[in-house]
């Protein structure tokens, strides 16, 4: 039975590979000139990435202007339909591939729906499948579990080194290629030849996924592309990741287990992830921005925290586990003058660096910029410390602290900082739980050392 235009819309039916790739591009290319046109219209630039970051957001929807609302909105209305589309689509292909349905919930995953087009894009219809075998040389594999995992470990380790050691130390990336779709792919080969030439159970795939990552993870450490606090850091968007693409590797390739694992497919997934290392670095991601706030209240006056917070004396050795880690803390500031041209120094852990003044109210709000940046951390390794590509780039990026003192009742102060950072690590959302709460660390270190000293000043 043909495919019709209404057919766009039922969730019953089914589409086989050609339709769906061609439906899908051209719905695709209609989408993305759509909204260059609503973009070009709201004065806004337009490109593959502005599909998760639009605007210069700062998380706060109800902060943003409101053109930038509007905008928003109707790019969210113009897309319900797109949306349904794809839904419909994907659900009729698995239906016709003979996966199950759950399996539509990979359409909202960021990059990893790119790969999983692909691969929708290729699988058989069950019916061709039945009657079709593919090439596969199964004497070449081991028929052992244990023989299958050491191939599925070894394989897919030197597929993810290798990767990683591309993206880090050539070209200096860490986006969405890398946290991202390099796991996916990862724990989609692990399993996929794993369960090469035998049925596998689910629990057996997740040891293997589990058991790759750690490898490469040693062998990320063991060529010193990286220090180990990173890793930790990374291990949980990475994990999650692999056993989706393991997960997705299982479904297809072990349920309906044939003797005959479908090979085009794995060269799709294979041939994905360096396809989209080279996109990323020929059009990159824009640099989100974000800002994070601290308070505390300080039972003194303005007066008395304006002059420990704008200079402050040698802090106690730092105890936060962030900082013991190796991250950069400060140690003390100095400043010469007053005013917007005041000379202001920090000493973090890390160096010192020049931090010009851009707001001066005494006993209100100080704020000064970051001439240059120390580094942002020394990273943990068997060989020391190490530098490594988002250290010395300066991914990190702090742009401003500002610090506000709001008078209280009964002549205390609340202290109020934020400092705003941009970030090139995506995806910068997950990255943002890490930098937040290391700022917010730096924020409470030094708020807790100025309530002290003001305090102190009081009693005297």
């Amino acid at each position: 039975m043909a495919f019709t235009f209404i057919d766009l819309f039922r969730w019953d039916g089914r589409i086989n590979r050609a339709q769906y790739f061609l439906i899908g591009i051209v719905a695709l290319a209609i989408k993305h000139n759509l909204d260059r046109l609503i973009a070009w219209a709201f004065h806004y630039q337009w490109n593959w990435w502005s599909y998760w970051f639009p605007v210069n957001m700062t998380g706060n929807f109800g902060l943003l202007a409101q053109a930038s609302k509007t905008f928003l909105t109707l790019l969210f209305v113009t897309a319900l339909p797109f949306i349904w589309i794809g839904l419909v689509l994907t659900m009729q292909r698995l239906r016709d591939a003979g996966k199950p349905l759950w399996l539509t919930v990979l359409f909202f995953a960021p990059v990893v729906n790119l790969i999983f087009f692909a691969i929708l894009s290729v699988v058989p219809s069950a019916a061709d499948a039945s009657q079709r075998r593919e090439f596969a040389d199964t004497d070449a594999m081991p028929q052992s579990a244990w023989g299958s995992a050491i191939m599925a470990v070894a394989v897919t380790s030197g597929f993810g080194v290798a990767l990683a050691w591309f993206s880090i130390t050539l070209l200096g990336a860490y986006g969405w290629t890398l946290f991202l779709a390099l796991p996916f792919a990862m724990g989609y080969l692990s399993v996929w030849i794993y369960s090469f030439s035998r049925r596998r159970s689910w629990g057996e795939a997740v040891l293997v996924v589990t058991l790759t990552l750690a490898v490469v993870a040693l062998g990320i450490t063991a060529i010193a592309i990286e220090g180990l606090v990173c890793l930790l850091m990374a291990a949980p968007i990475a994990w999650i990741l692999a056993l989706l693409g393991g997960g997705l590797a299982h479904v297809i390739h072990n349920k309906t287990y044939d003797g005959l694992p479908h090979t085009n497919l794995m060269g799709i997934v294979v041939l994905a992830v360096p396809m989209l290392f080279g996109v990323e670095h020929v059009a990159p991601p824009p640099v989100p921005r974000f800002q994070v706030k601290t308070s505390i209240e300080i039972a003194a006056p303005p007066e008395i925290v304006w002059k420990r917070i704008i200079a402050f004396p040698q802090l106690p050795a730092a105890r936060e586990w962030p900082f013991r880690l190796g991250i950069a803390y400060p140690l003390a500031a100095t400043i010469t003058g007053e005013g917007l041209t005041a000379d202001r120094e920090c000493h973090f852990s890390t160096g010192s660096f020049k931090e010009p003044i851009l707001a001066w109210e005494p006993a209100k709000h100080f704020a000064f910029g970051v001439a240059q940046e120390p580094l942002l951390m020394r990273e943990t390794s068997p060989y020391g410390n190490i530098e490594v590509r988002h250290l010395t780039d300066h991914d990190f990026q702090p742009e401003r602290a500002d610090f506000f003192l709001v008078p209280l009742a009964g002549g205390g102060t609340r202290l109020e900082g934020s400092t705003t950072y941009r970030n090139k690590m995506w995806p910068g959302e997950y990255w943002r739980l890490w930098t937040d709460a290391i700022i917010h660390n730096i924020h409470r270190r030094v708020f807790e050392h100025v309530k002290r000293l003001a305090e102190a000043d009081v009693r005297r």
